[in-house]
């Protein structure tokens, strides 16, 4: 066994030499997995999408949603630190957002800008601002907080995507980079299929109807883009570099059983970062979407919580009093 190991490196150098070439024997196998895994190209689409603004207090908090979804997806959170007290905006942003592709692709560079411009204007707007997001929005979270750290209250991760390595990922997935060497990527959709990030069955059903009477639902798109895929990964290795920069205090938020992106992304995430305060929270009775799975109330708790935790803090550095003491401050702990 392994012999057979210490020859793995260059079978899967040939592999990917082998797509890369498009040899005359390769292509038909490529063709065969087009029409297998791509979903109709025309999928029914609700209205374009809208940002979600909640104006509040003078705190404004910045959150983005998952890859080819919807502000929807954050909603109830969203709405739930509003109540809270504070100002809130989920920004739709274009070649990001389901429904949202307007002219030629935007690149993971574009995407970015994009998120850092929301930002800063909340930077301009607001006393204090805290950023976050789910699932490659967290990613996405992850890297405007690593421009901006020294000016933000604080950075909450839902459902970091920093590996695709939960138990309900299709079985081609470790084999998605081989996508970009064919020239119909780009036409490759692959189908989002049950659990749908959802733990609890009677929401799951409910997101299952969506997607097929409109593309789309409360959990994201009923097809992703293989093109948005490996930009997702270019994302991904874009900020895992750069995660040493954030200092702000940071709060990871995972499912046990996220059958999407395993808690090692936000183990990896508190690892590398060098906050002062970081508090992660392993979920339960949820899976990957759980904003707005079965423990979403506890998920809104928990933010509301480190969001006031960290304003109070920033006010006693901005003071000069000593460090505000809480639960929350234990240095890369973590509760079950």
């Amino acid at each position: 066994m392994s012999h057979i190991c210490g020859h793995l490196p260059a079978i899967w150098w040939s592999i990917e030499r082998l797509a890369k070439d498009w040899s005359a024997k390769i292509r038909p196998l490529f063709d065969l997995f087009a029409a297998t895994m791509s979903g109709p190209l025309d999928l029914p689409q609700s209205a374009s999408p809208k940002s979600l603004i909640l104006s509040g207090g003078r705190h404004g908090v910045l959150l983005f949603h998952g890859l080819s979804s919807s502000p929807l997806e954050l909603q109830f959170v969203a709405r739930g630190i509003q109540r809270a007290g504070y100002s809130v905006r989920v920004p739709v942003i274009e070649g990001y957002t389901f429904g949202h592709h307007l002219g030629q692709p935007k690149t993971v560079g574009q995407w970015v800008a994009t998120a850092l411009k929301e930002l800063d204007q909340m930077l301009a707007t607001y006393d204090t601002v805290s950023v976050g997001g789910i699932c490659l929005g967290a990613v996405l979270a992850l890297r405007v907080a690593a421009l901006r750290s020294d000016r933000l209250a604080s950075v909450m991760a839902l459902s970091t995507a920093l590996h695709y390595d939960g138990w309900g990922n299709p079985w081609f997935t470790p084999l998605l980079s081989l996508a970009r060497y064919t020239p119909f990527a780009r036409r490759i959709r692959v189908r989002e299929r049950s659990p749908f990030g959802l733990k609890d069955e009677r929401m799951r059903a409910w997101v299952a109807r969506q997607m097929k009477e409109v593309g789309e639902s409360d959990a994201g798109a009923s097809h992703l883009r293989v093109a948005d895929l490996l930009k997702a990964r270019e994302l991904i290795a874009l900020v895992r570099p750069s995660l040493s920069d954030i200092t702000a205090p940071v709060l990871l938020l995972h499912a046990k059983e996220d059958e999407c992106a395993t808690p090692r992304s936000s183990f990896e995430v508190a690892s590398r970062v060098q906050s002062s305060r970081i508090r992660c929270v392993l979920l339960n009775d949820c899976y990957h979407m759980i904003s707005i799975d079965r423990e979403k109330e506890r998920v809104l708790t928990e933010m509301v919580q480190f969001l006031s935790h960290s304003e109070e803090e920033r006010s006693a550095h901005a003071s000069g009093r000593s460090k505000v003491l809480s639960l929350f401050e234990s240095r890369k702990g973590t509760d079950q």
